[in-house]
C-alpha cells in the first residue's frame, strides 16, 4: 500500500500558503511601523547626563 494520495497538494493549498506568507510578511511590517521608535528605544544605549 503506497501512500502517494497523503503527499498531493493541490494547486489551492499552495495558493492558500502563499497567501498566508504574504499575510505574515505584511503583519510584520505594519508591526515594524508601528512600534519602530520603542524597538529603537529598547536597543539604544545612550549615556545619561547626570552633571546638572
Amino acid at each position: 500500500m503506497i501512500l502517494t494520495s497523503l503527499l498531493y497538494i493541490d494547486p489551492g493549498s499552495g495558493s492558500i500558503l502563499f497567501q498566508a506568507l504574504i499575510a505574515g510578511l505584511v503583519g510584520f511590517i505594519a508591526f515594524i511601523k508601528l512600534y519602530w521608535k520603542k524597538i529603537v528605544k529598547l536597543f539604544s544605549f545612550k549615556k545619561h547626563d547626570d552633571s546638572n
